[in-house]
């Protein structure tokens, strides 16, 4: 059970990392103003797909990440905490599905909900890494778990400094691009990807970790 939880564990981070990647190389294409409307939607729609990478791998890792912690610390993380973080990841893996599909489109709530989450987790992990450093959780785990809470606030960040980025992108949608709509974008996006790179660090970080490569 370990070493199958580990291994999609791994997988998780290939996942985030490559679809964060494609992400980003996909957004220069949207950005780019000697390419016609037509050309930046289409690099917008592979930049989507290759945003789900991340967003499912997020839920996931947390899930085998409190599952792998419970098994090596048994006396701290007791099964029910497993069975919650599974219930929960359930829940968050359901509602990135329906958001992404015919569903989201019909309830606009559920984002707000799919934000409000995030924001638990949060939270959540802040106070589990602070109780677990009191309980004698050894340091490296409890800085893991800090920084995973750093990488879900992250892209809570994300969410809202591209709310006026996709404010440009569909005003060159409806209306053609011009000067503004470009300069717009490309600062928004700008923003937004400042917060991307300190994502990429914190999953560098949590990789060493793992691997014990920074010994604390």
């Amino acid at each position: 059970m370990y070493t199958l939880l580990l291994y999609i564990h791994v997988l998780g981070l290939v996942y985030w990392l490559g679809g964060d990647l494609g992400t980003f190389l996909s957004s220069r294409y949207v950005l780019r103003d000697d390419l016609g409307v037509e050309a930046r939607q289409t690099a917008f729609s592979i930049l989507m797909a290759c945003d789900m990478g991340p967003r499912l791998a997020m839920p996931i890792m947390l899930g085998t990440g409190c599952h792998l912690a419970a098994l090596r610390w048994p006396t701290l993380l007791p099964d029910m905490l497993v069975l919650v973080a599974w219930f929960l990841v359930a829940i968050w893996i359901g509602l990135i599905a329906a958001i992404h599909s015919a569903v989201g489109q019909r309830w606009p709530a559920l984002t707000a909900w799919d934000l409000r989450l995030r924001f638990g987790v949060v939270a959540a992990l802040v106070t589990g890494a602070l109780i677990g450093t009191s309980l004698d959780l050894p340091g490296w785990m409890a800085l893991k778990i800090l920084v995973f809470a750093g990488l879900v606030a992250c892209g809570i960040a994300v969410r809202f400094a591209l709310k006026p980025f996709a404010i440009a992108y569909t005003h060159m949608l409806q209306q053609g691009a011009n000067d503004d709509s470009n300069a717009a974008m490309v600062a928004h996006m700008g923003a937004a990807r400042r917060f991307v790179w300190l994502i990429w660090f914190g999953l560098f970080l949590n990789a060493a970790l793992g691997l014990k490569v920074i010994a604390l």
